[in-house]
Parts: C-alpha cells; structure tokens; sequence
C-alpha cells in the first residue's frame, strides 16, 4: 500500500512538473508577440495570462455577440478613418474616389442595419457576419465597397436624386424663409411701434437699451424700499396720545 502510495505521489509530482514546463515554454513562445508581451507588461501579468483572456473574449464575441457592437464600429471607422486622411493629404484622387465609396456604402449599410437591427440581432453569428462585410467593404484585397457602390447603392441614388434634391432645395428655402432678415424687422417693428425707415440694428440697440433702463428703474426702487426705516409702533403710538391731547 506505501509503494503505490509512493507510487502515486511520484506520477502527480512529474505531471505536475511536466504542466509547468509547458506552461514556461508556452509563456516564452507567447511573449514573442509583441502586442500580448505589451499587454502583460502594463498589466502586470503573464503572456498565457493575457493570451486566455483573449481567447475568452473571442469565445464570448462569436457565441454571444459579447462588445460586438463596439468591435464593429471600432473595425468599420478607425483604419477607414486614417486611411481617408492619408488619402486627402496626399492628394490621390483615385485613393479619395475609393473611399467616398467606402463611406457612402457604409451609411446605407448603417441606415438598412439599424431598421433592422433587432430582427438581425437574433441570428446565429450575426457580429461575426457583420465583422466580416465590414471587413470585406475596406480591405485593400477584396474592395467590396466599391463593387457594392457599383452595383446597388449608385443606381438607387442615381433614379431617386431629383426627388431628393428638389426636397432639399424646397426645405432650405422655408427655413432661409422662416429665418430671413426682412421677417424679423418687421416683428421688431410691430412690437417697437418704429417708424419703417429704421433699420434692424438700431431696433436691436433700443430694445436693449429699454430692457436696462427698465432694470436700472426696478433696481433703484428696491433699494430705496430697503434703504427707508419703517416707523416703530412706541413712535406711532406716541404720536397719536400727543395729537390726542392737543
């Protein structure tokens, strides 16, 4: 029984030494990474440490769609973000034409996304399959959304915009109309009571100058109230015994 006891004990001891050799092995193979090795340094941790964090994470994103939505717009703005700038600094045309597709494709994909983002929310891997089309719009390898720009969205905009613009060349003249100069001096002057002649800034400049006058007046009184002692009632009372005697 102390022989297999022994025995026993021998075996868990050599395990144990084996896991933890591999353990060592794999944290140097890990820290060979540099972004797992700068993770680990900031937090304080080891490589396998970090390196199980992230493979919990990814369990967690393509199973239950865990900071998906972040991870998205993260994926489908910041490179496309730089990448825009690049192109705009450096003055190539065709670089600006390629993403204005991008964004352009990108935004009906957001409006037709978000009309009906709880509905598609609750299919299987729906952030991975989004991950990947966001992907798949920007890569320099694939440039989906350029095809996409071609093929869908251009011709949609193309038979719709003299509607739009018509629509926004109608909404910009009423409220260029409901905000117009002509409008306002003549609610200045219907409430002034000014003659026509008078421009909007010096009808400005009286109705200021009123609304302080006014303040000005209002303060005066109110320490002037304050300022005059109010007669004791031993005062009064001795005034009217003196007028009663008289």
């Amino acid at each position: 029984f102390k022989f297999g006891t022994s025995l026993t004990t021998k075996m868990a001891t050599k395990d144990r030494r084996s896991l933890d050799e591999r353990a060592q092995l794999l944290n140097l193979w890990l820290d060979e990474c540099p972004p797992i090795r700068w993770v680990a340094e900031k937090c304080g941790i080891s490589p396998l440490a970090v390196a199980a964090a992230g493979f919990l994470w990814f369990l967690l994103f393509v199973l239950w769609g865990f900071m998906g939505d972040l991870v998205c717009k993260v994926v489908g703005n910041l490179y496309p973000m730089y990448a825009s700038f690049r192109a705009l600094e450096d003055g190539d045309h065709d670089e600006v034409s390629s993403w204005l597709a991008y964004w352009i494709t990108f935004a009906a994909f957001t409006l037709l996304e978000g009309a009906s983002a709880k509905l598609m929310s609750w299919l299987p891997f729906y952030y991975v399959m989004r991950l990947a089309l966001i992907m798949w719009l920007f890569l320099p390898a694939t440039r989906g959304a350029q095809a996409l720009y071609r093929w869908a969205v251009a011709p949609v905009l193309r038979r719709y915009r003299p509607q739009v613009d018509a629509a926004l060349a109608r909404s910009a003249q009423q409220l260029c109309g409901s905000f117009s100069t002509e409008k306002l001096r003549e609610a200045l002057r219907s409430k002034t009571g000014e003659a026509p002649n008078c421009n909007i800034e010096e009808l400005m400049a009286q109705e200021l100058a009123k609304a302080a006058a006014s303040r000005f007046v209002g303060q005066v009184s109110s320490r002037a109230r304050t300022a005059s002692p109010r007669p004791s009632p031993m005062r009064s009372e001795g005034r009217e015994e003196a007028a009663s005697v008289k």
